[in-house]
């Protein structure tokens, strides 16, 4: 591979390419410190130079080398909700800009002549980007989780949004430069040191050197190390002395064959037998049954893990470790009781296929981007919102066991079949997502009908407190503030904004005033005679309407009664003394966000036979002033109520952005939910994007866990 002579001068202008425009971005989202923006661009181009300048990376045994077990399974759970975040960020940069990004990378090779550069390591890629947010948060003294997750939430949807133009711009530059993007065969997969083993992971906490912050990748790295800790010959001693011998050899590859070619007689009957040894020829009458486990009817058969002592292969051999990895990772998923039997089936499906993958394909374990990992993902969001008990024959059900289906039938070692099933399973979500907006469009009307409402309701409010403010007398202040305040959501939720009860009922409030001027001419007295009548009348309906006392009512219109008495018999207005200041009065709720998921009222609006359910705050309350994690096209689990959660696609806000309008169809959900309640639910823990979440890092992390306490 020849290298440019100006290559030097390339790097360096793409380098000052990438923190201009990364600088441009940053500025023009208004939400972050020119010191923060430094620190961003200063972390981003460390992480270049890092990347430009470091040799080829060691092997998996000197990632691991002289560490203990502690240090690989003990994270810090702060450091790791972090980190989940900024593995998020990293795939969503990946999904939207992945053909961008790929050919920078392929460019680089040829910059740098850099066969063995990984391809989760790009110069400009999510880690620069990581990186730069880590450096922010030093900068910035953000030593808690809470700061450095405020801090992410000002920027992140900026990112995601702006950044692939960016590398739209970078890959342009480079191309124009004359960098030619290496042919994707010479990125060579020789980083691993055997087949199937974790090949040179990027792991954050493990190599302090790392450039990157690999979540997952550290943690299959520590789950793999926790599985040879436990085999019996592997002492403490012996891990942390001879952790390479510890490994085991890797299989020859007649041996690699045969196991494969038993893996293939397993998957075509459906299960398997007590292990041949691997130097005998493989006979069916010798495979053993127990892919899945033999209950009485069929419908209680339920997916079972397949490890590496079931197939003969030494459990401290490459290969062995990769099967007991995935097997571990498997049980995960199939006793996870939040997943579908028909998720689980699909995944099962599967098992045998990826098995002969990860065995195989040294990328399987060190690429989470590996196509094989997702469609794991993809199949599990292709069924968010799903019952837990969704049958079988649910189309997506069926449509995702053919495409499984089909995936088995064609792989035969490649792995170009699984980006034929992504594809597959891309369109079937895309499909459903139209489904959803179909589902959603009669409701549209609803949500901005809501919206109104909520813009009526903020201008009373608003009203109210001008009136407040003006210094009133106790007992008229405490009653419009604690009283009032209360009526005036409920009309407007019968009534609607442009109902003549809900005029009246804001009107209400200046007429009372009114009458606690003073009358000294005889027409005044005699349009006060005729006016209170109805003053009362409304003011009365509305003390009824929140089942005010009879006793706090009569003390109310006794004390109303007093001032209009004191207004006929004086030429001043009522005696300033009996005046409070505006700002000794309660504090309106508008703006202040909820601070527990306690306040939400459900409710209902309902037009033909579409029914809108609503989740409100018992009070008004602005949109948030800082944005959401979340966007249009993101599944959130949310709370119902105390006991009641659900899954349900964000179809968008409302054009006020003060309603979160969420659907599922197969629940027959449609949702309007107060962004506030929203962004409280989030902060408090209640609430999540699942389609965030890695179905395989989550099973992943989880199997960790599980060694750790075992």
């Amino acid at each position: 591979m020849s290298t440019l002579p100006d290559s030097l001068e390339i790097i360096k202008a793409c380098r000052a390419l990438f923190l201009q425009q990364l600088g441009a971005l940053l500025q023009d989202s208004c939400v972050l410190s020119a010191p923060a923006i430094q620190a961003i661009q200063r972390g981003a181009g460390m992480y270049f130079d890092e990347i430009i300048v470091s040799s080829r990376r060691g092997s998996f045994r000197e990632e691991v080398d002289g560490m203990t077990i502690s240090s690989l399974t003990l994270v810090e759970e702060d450091d790791l909700e972090l980190d989940l975040r900024l593995d998020n960020l990293s795939a969503r940069l990946f999904e939207q800009s992945g053909a961008d990004l790929w050919k920078i990378h392929l460019r680089f090779v040829t910059l740098l002549k850099r066969q063995d550069l990984a391809k989760t390591v790009n110069p400009v890629g999510p880690g620069a980007i990581a990186r730069g947010l880590d450096e922010m948060f030093g900068a910035a003294g953000a030593g808690t989780l809470d700061k450095k997750l405020d801090l992410l939430d000002r920027i992140d949807r900026r990112l995601q949004q702006d950044l692939p133009a960016v590398y739209a711009k970078i890959n342009d530059f480079l191309a124009g430069e004359g960098a030619e993007a290496a042919p994707s065969p010479i990125v060579s997969r020789a980083n691993a040191p055997h087949k199937g083993f974790v090949p040179d992971a990027v792991v954050s906490g493990v190599n302090n050197n790392a450039p990157t912050s690999a979540t997952s990748e550290r943690t299959l790295l520590a789950l793999q190390h926790a599985l040879l800790s436990r085999l019996p010959a592997m002492t403490q001693s012996t891990l942390s002395v001879d952790r390479a011998a510890a490994a085991g050899s890797p299989m020859t590859q007649a041996t690699l064959e045969r196991v494969i070619f038993r893996l293939d007689e397993i998957d075509r009957r459906g299960g398997f037998a007590p292990a041949l040894p691997l130097d005998a020829s493989p006979r069916l009458e010798a495979l053993i049954p127990g892919l899945f486990s033999t209950e009485e009817t069929a419908s209680e058969l339920k997916p079972k893990s397949l490890n590496a002592a079931a197939l003969g292969v030494p459990a401290a051999a490459p290969e062995g470790l990769a099967i007991d990895t995935l097997a571990m990772i498997f049980e995960v998923i199939f006793a996870h009781p939040g997943l579908s039997d028909a998720l689980k089936s699909v995944v099962s499906s599967l098992q045998i296929t990826l098995l002969k993958v990860a065995m195989q394909d040294p990328d399987f374990f060190s690429d989470a981007a590996h196509p094989a990992r997702r469609l794991i993902d993809r199949m599990g969001l292709a069924m968010l919102g799903l019952p837990v008990d969704v049958p079988a024959r649910h189309p997506v059900c069926q449509q995702l066991l053919e495409i499984a289906g089909q995936l088995r039938s064609r792989f035969t070692g490649p792995i170009g079949v699984f980006e034929v099933a992504l594809t597959q399973v891309d369109a079937l979500i895309a499909e459903r997502n139209v489904e959803i907006r179909c589902f959603a469009e009669p409701y549209l009307p609803m949500l901005e009908q809501l919206d109104r409402r909520d813009q009526a309701a903020m201008k009373s409010q608003t009203a109210l407190d001008s009136v407040i403010e003006r210094g009133l007398p106790t007992p008229i202040r405490d009653f419009l503030d604690h009283t009032w305040r209360q009526v005036l959501p409920l009309v407007l939720a019968e009534y609607g904004p442009n109902s003549t009860q809900w005029e009246a009922y804001n009107r209400v409030i200046e007429e009372l005033l009114w009458t606690f001027q003073p009358k000294l001419a005889a027409e005044d007295r005699k349009a006060l005679a005729q006016r209170l009548p109805e003053i009362l009348k409304v003011l009365k309906a509305g003390m009824e309407r929140i089942g005010m006392s009879a006793e706090a009512q009569a003390a109310f219109l006794d004390a109303t009664f007093a001032l209009q008495t004191q207004a006929l018999r004086t030429a001043s207005a009522v005696n300033a003394g009996e005046v409070q200041a505006s700002n000794e009065s309660a504090p309106s709720e508008v703006n202040r966000l909820p601070s527990a998921i306690g306040n939400a009222q459900a409710g209902g609006l309902r037009s033909g036979a579409q029914l809108l359910r609503t989740l409100d705050l018992a009070g008004v309350y602005d949109a948030p002033t800082q944005p959401l994690p979340c966007q249009p096209g993101d599944w959130l689990e949310v709370r119902l109520t105390e006991s009641e959660t659900c899954v349900a696609y964000l179809c968008q806000f409302s054009s006020g952005g003060r309603r979160a309008f969420l659907c599922n169809p197969d629940i027959g959900l449609a949702l309007a939910m107060h962004s506030a309640l929203l962004k409280a639910q989030f902060q408090e823990g209640v609430g999540r994007i699942s389609s965030s979440i890695s179905l395989f890092n989550s099973a992943a992390e989880r199997a960790l866990q599980q060694t750790g306490r075992s």
